[in-house]
């Protein structure tokens, strides 16, 4: 490889931090800055900028929505877009999530620089599945879900990864050490990660007797404005009298801190693409209970630390839960292996060698033979 740093620049148009921004950041963070020279274009005042701690140069530039910017406005991104790559001689073009990647798709007839679409999302959209693809030299996909639904040979999939620095020594919590079983659900407040369906579940869990339990919500609408749908968990939970036990926690500034104090989480999202908060919650030695939907079950079946239940069903739901609290499984054995296969499957030291693979493949880095052989590797690690 050349002596010289790979300049690479990421785009992407969020300014709050989800689950696909937290995933950048710990991609950005993991760069070897002895070998990658790093530019971020993103909005100005993006709320996540602080947590990027590794060396990079930040270009405050909004991305706006595709239907009110196409046009003249579209034109003028794309072009102050090829002007960066000239002028920073930018040789990876990164795009993040759903919005970037059209603007970013024109400079592969625009540039010499090697496109790679970072695909975080599943949609039925054929503009996303079948022709926007086609704009960029790799797509990375975030699990065999996602992968599955977009068309072409140019996908790879690569898990998001856990920054094992922050992975505990010891579970902060005893199963049920105060008496309660205490679970823990996170994410944005939104109706297809089902959390009224959590609730139904907790309620037949209480019709069955086992009344010592507590939810925690940890979450808000901020991203989504989805204050109705909110207002109708509330209602529920009112009307069927479990007021002190759901708690509506809100937003956090330390998720990873209240999984470790929960007993299990539960992801009972409807398509996930991936499912961040799993892979945090086995990180700080927590088991998960997912519905057997979208990208999460490819983590359970990859790590052994939790248990897959049938989709949308409440009544497998609540029975999952029973077995924990009523220790009909091996409790400690998910707690291990969880934690041990997470930090060894999704760390973000495997995470990023893959993607470094990637652009030196990409770039004609690798010898052929060798190249192809790590591009297969990462295509086909992992699936479950």
């Amino acid at each position: 490889m050349s002596r010289d740093r790979i300049n690479v620049l990421f785009v992407t148009h969020a300014d709050k931090k989800g689950g696909a921004e937290q995933s950048l950041i710990h991609l950005i963070n993991y760069m070897d800055t002895r070998r990658y020279r790093v530019f971020f274009l993103c909005p100005a005042e993006a709320a996540y900028l602080h947590e990027i701690t590794n060396e990079h140069q930040h270009i405050p530039f909004t991305l706006g929505s595709i239907k009110q910017r196409f046009g003249l406005g579209y034109l003028g991104a794309v072009r102050f877009i090829k002007r960066l790559v000239k002028e920073h001689n930018i040789q990876i073009i990164h795009a993040n999530g759903w919005r970037a990647p059209w603007y970013v798709a024109p400079l592969k007839f625009m540039s010499r620089a090697k496109l790679v679409w970072h695909h975080r999302d599943h949609t039925h959209l054929k503009m996303y599945n079948y022709v926007l693809p086609r704009f960029f030299h790799q797509v990375i996909c975030i699990s065999h879900f996602v992968a599955d639904s977009i068309a072409g040979s140019n996908k790879t999939v690569i898990y998001n990864g856990v920054d094992a620095r922050r992975s505990p020594n010891d579970k902060m919590r005893k199963l049920m050490e105060d008496g309660e079983l205490l679970i823990g659900t996170f994410g944005r407040i939104v109706e297809w990660k089902r959390y009224h369906l959590m609730i139904e579940a907790v309620k037949r869990l209480s019709d069955r007797g086992m009344t010592n339990w507590r939810l925690l919500i940890v979450g808000d609408t901020s991203m989504d404005n989805t204050d109705d749908y909110y207002n109708g968990l509330k209602r529920k939970v009112a009307e069927y009298g479990l007021s002190r036990q759901v708690v509506f926690y809100g937003y956090s500034s330390k998720p990873l801190q209240l999984m470790g104090e929960c007993d299990v989480t539960i992801n009972f999202s409807m398509n996930e693409p991936f499912g961040r908060v799993v892979i945090e919650s086995l990180m700080m030695k927590t088991p998960v209970i997912v519905a057997d939907s979208g990208g999460a079950p490819e983590i359970i079946r990859e790590t052994s630390g939790g248990m897959i239940v049938k989709d949308g069903d409440i009544h497998a739901l609540a029975d999952a839960l029973h077995d924990i609290g009523s220790r009909v499984v091996d409790y400690e054995e998910l707690v291990r292996s969880g934690h041990r296969n997470v930090l060894e499957k999704f760390s973000m030291e495997e995470i990023i060698t893959r993607v470094e693979q990637l652009y030196g493949t990409l770039l004609g880095h690798q010898p052929e033979v060798e190249a192809g052989l790590a591009v297969q590797a990462v295509s086909k690690g992992g699936r479950g």
